[in-house]
This record gives C-alpha cells, structure tokens and sequence, in this order.
C-alpha cells in the first residue's frame, strides 16, 4: 500500500527560466503545434514572438537538443558591443546615416558562416580550405558567381575563427574607409559633444549623402551572392542546418544601435530563405518588438510586414492543465511515489465555486511560467500537508500576484517608462468600469503627481501630455492620455476591452491583435485581469 502523499518543503514543478529547468522542460515537455511549425524547413516561419514566459526558450532548447545540425548563437560572442563603441559607427548613427544594410551584412555573414560550419563540417583551418576548393571547383567556370567565390576566397581560412574577429575585421575595414574620407569631421565630433547641433541643414545633407556611399557599398550585395551561390551547390540536399539566435532582451549591446540590429535582423531572414536546407529561428519577445518598431518608425519599419515570418506562442487552458499534469506527475513519481499522481490528488477540488485548476488558470496569461509560478507557491505554502488547501491558495494567490504586478512593469518599462503611475491607477478600482469613470479631473491630478515625482518616469510621451492638460485644463487632451493608457495597459496584458456594446471583452494575450487609442470612447468597457485583484485590491 503507497504511503499518503506529503507536500514536502521545496517541492516544485520546475523553474520559472527555462533555462535553468533542464530537468522538467526535457522530461515533462509538451509539444505544441507551434513547434513543429516553427522547425519546419519549408515554412516561412522563422520569428516566435511572444510575451516572456510563453515558451520561446524553451522551443528553442528542445530544438537544440533534438537536432543533430544546430547552433545556437551566443550573442556575447558577436563583440557586437565593438560597433556601439565605435567613434566612426556613432559619428554615422549621429548624422542619421542609415546603417540598416550594414547591420543586415553583418547579420548574413554571421548566419552564412555559421550555416557553412554546420553544413560542411567546417571546425578547423584545414576544414576550411576543404570548404573553398569544394566551392570553387563547384562555380570557378560561372562568371556570375566572380562575387560570391571573391568574397568567400577573401574568408577561405577563417570560416572556423570567432564571430567576434569576423565582425571586428568587417567593421574595421568600414572604419578604415570613413576614418580616410572624413577624419577632420570625425575629430570634431568626437572632440565636440554639441557638433551635430553646429552643423547646417545643408552641411548635413551633404555629409550624409558622402557617407551613405560607403556604407551602402558593396558588402550587402557581395552576400546577396553568396546567400545564392550556396543555395546552389546542393539543391537536393535534404539535411536541415538549424540556427537559433535568443536572449535579444538582454543587454547584448550597448548604446542606442539594439533596436536597429534587430530590426536589420529581420530584415536579413527574408534573404537567407533562399538556402532551403538553412533554417534560422530568432525567439523575440512582444515587448521587444514593440521597442523596435517604436525605436525604428521613423525608418520606415512596419511590423506588419513581417507577418508571413512571424509566428505567435499561443497557449489554450487544456495545454496547460496537461503541461501542469505532466510536471506534477513527474515531481511525485521521480521524488515521492510510483503512483501516477494529478492536480486533482493534490489540490482542493474547488475554490469559490470555481474548479481550483480554472480559477488557478484564470489568474494566468495563459503561459507556462505563470502557472509554474503560480503552483509553485501554492505547494510552498501547503509544505507538511497531504493537500493544497483553499486558504493555501488564497495565500499563494497574493504572493503570486504581486509577483506578476512587479514582472509587468519590469518587463514593459523600457518601452513605457511611466507605466508604473498608470498600472497603479487601476489600484482600489472595481473589476470592471466605463473609460469615462477616468474622465476627471482627479485621474489628471493623480497622474500628474506620480509621474512628475520621479525623474525616470518623464521619459514618457504620456509626461509631456499630462503637463499640457494641467496648464490648458482642457477635457480633450484628458481624453487622450486616459486613452493612450488604457491601450497600453491593454498591451501589457493588465486588463481586457471592450470598445462596443456588439463586441466581447478583448484581451491582447489571446488575440495578439492591439487595439488603438482611437478605437475607444466614453462607452467602452475595461475589464481588469485576475492576477492583479490582489496586487491593486481590485473591489469584486
């Protein structure tokens, strides 16, 4: 006869990072339909977007594992940080110099590289050379392969070497170009910090028009040539080389140039479809790509014509029941008993009336880390007893709350710096309210005194708006900003819409469809989401 389950202290169903969850995510993993879209060589998919917790590392690490031909890159070791920390690369991105087409050469070299690598073997000196006299008995009677097999003889001993000499010498031999042509001008940018001011409209345009000619010269399109030179050599070759690129949230750069590198990233993933046994899998969070296409408007940038490249995690309640299930069940097989062991044989049955798995669940974004979390703390609590009991839940449900209050304006201040003044004027409120219950004069006077207490939060165009219907006191600019809000918060995930009477309650992390501050007016509706009740005291 089995002993009686005991909660024990500790006991969880795995870690919220995937990357630190090697023991559960390979013994516990769940297949999602979006993974083997994602892996799949001949779909155009190649960016899973999603909000951080949805699964992205994870699909990637299962990648890495299952694949024989894989790589993932390590973005520490592009030396990437040399470009922001150029003077010529900055005096460029000073004058507004597009530097799109080079970012996205160094992207395909880096890619192309490591394709070269996977596919033929590639991890020496002499392996290299083998590469080049392959390549070259291959095309070496084909004219209009002159650019490809010059550009790939210039690197025939070095597709072994690091990334980071790659991009040093490329970067250097655009240095060496600009740095003969402009060094005075250079020297005065660097030497003046108000240089740019100085310079005249027409100086300006001069300079940038000079500039754009070596930046824009041969390099993108010597790799156009080579991205097709290899798409050729074996056309029915079957074996797929997988390259993986995540982590683009963290710090891996520094300076202003992050969101431009990204942005030329995925630019270059069109191109590189082209070798049809190279599959490129970039994870990228929501948030992120909002920065980009916020940072990157002016340029022209449109997320949505990326779509056919972009595919979205989304997560339905049955999928995580199994994958909470699968985990449960590991954590009491593995480390407590041989029996098969559920949610059901470890959690009270209900809570307010409501299945404890739907109102656990219903506190979540619908994302593994979430309800990792979530249980997690519930099991913390309930440590000595042979069950989750319903005030465990309560209890856990608090601590979990303001864990997901803290991890939402961690996640999306860079891109909205006062998102924590407006996130806390939801603080007190009912579940759900009319927009127009914001239109007061005291929303501005609240709004007004939390963002202007701290430096950090002026950053935000909301500041400047808040400021101008103080000194006006005008209802229409009040409109806008409780507006533009609620589309953020929207955004984030902190609460649903409903802009008409005809429609449903909206909520971005099921739909993955914004909705705009000018579709909303006085009568549309805001629901706001159960993870936060706790956190903001939300009045049910």
């Amino acid at each position: 006869m089995a002993e009686p389950i005991i909660i024990r202290k500790n006991f969880s169903i795995g870690q919220i990072a995937a990357e630190a969850d090697d023991e559960f995510l390979f013994n516990c993993f769940l297949d999602h339909p979006a993974l083997a879209e994602i892996r799949e060589p001949k779909s155009p998919k190649m960016v899973l977007l999603g909000s951080t917790g949805i699964g992205k590392t994870a699909f990637l690490r299962m990648i890495n594992k299952q694949e024989e031909r894989c790589h993932s890159v390590e973005l520490g070791e592009l030396s990437l940080s040399y470009i922001s920390n150029s003077d010529v690369i900055n005096f460029l991105l000073a004058l507004d110099v597009p530097l799109d087409r080079f970012f996205q050469a160094l992207w395909k070299h880096v890619i192309c590289i490591e394709y070269i690598k996977l596919r033929f073997g590639v991890d020496s000196e002499s392996k290299s050379q083998n590469f080049w006299d392959r390549i070259r008995d291959r095309f070496q009677n084909q004219s209009a392969k002159r650019k490809a097999l010059d550009y790939l003889e210039k690197w025939e001993r070095k597709f072994w070497v690091s990334f980071d000499e790659a991009i040093k010498e490329i970067t250097q031999n655009l240095e060496s170009q600009i740095s003969a042509n402009f060094s005075a001008e250079i020297k005065k940018f660097s030497s003046d910090a108000g240089y740019q001011r100085k310079l005249g409209v027409e100086r300006k345009s001069h300079l940038q028009q000079r500039l754009k000619r070596f930046v824009d010269a041969d390099l993108l399109s010597e790799l156009a040539q080579v991205i097709n030179l290899l798409s050729e050599y074996d056309s029915n070759h079957q074996a797929t080389s997988y390259v993986l690129i995540d982590r683009l949230d963290e710090d891996w750069v520094s300076g202003g140039i992050k969101y431009q590198l990204i942005r030329s990233l995925i630019e270059a993933l069109k191109n590189l479809r082209r070798i049809s046994d190279l599959k490129v899998i970039v994870a990228l969070r929501s948030d992120v790509m909002e920065r980009v296409i916020h940072e990157t408007k002016e340029k022209g940038f449109q997320s949505e014509k990326y779509e056919d490249y972009v595919l979205r995690i989304r997560w339905d309640n049955e999928q995580i029941k199994k994958l909470v299930n699968k985990r449960i069940n590991y954590l009491f097989r593995y480390k407590y008993t041989g029996a098969s062991v559920f949610f059901e044989d470890i959690f009270v049955e209900q809570i307010n009336k409501d299945k404890t798995i739907n109102y656990i669940l219903d506190r979540t974004m619908l994302r593994p880390r979430d309800a990792i979390n979530f249980i997690n703390v519930c099991l913390d609590e309930a440590a000595g007893k042979p069950k989750v009991g319903k005030g465990n839940v309560t209890r856990a449900e608090s601590i979990y709350s303001e864990n997901r209050l803290s991890a939402l304006i961690d996640e999306w201040r860079p891109i909205f710096p006062a998102v924590e003044p407006m996130i806390l004027q939801l603080k007190g409120r009912p579940e759900h309210f009319e927009i127009a219950s914001f239109y007061t004069t005291d929303t501005l006077d609240r709004l007004f005194s939390a963002i202007f207490e701290h430096e950090a939060y002026l950053k935000d165009d909301v500041a400047g708006m808040v400021e101008k219907a103080i000194n006006e006191s005008g209802d229409s600019m009040l409109r806008v900003i409780v507006s533009r809000m609620f589309e953020r918060l929207f955004l984030m995930g902190a609460i649903g819409l409903k802009t008409s009477s005809e429609s449903p309650f909206q909520w971005f992390y099921k739909t993955q469809r914004r909705i705009s501050s000018s579709s909303m007016d006085s009568t549309s509706k805001v629901r706001i989401h159960p993870m936060l009740y706790s956190s903001l005291a939300i009045i049910r």
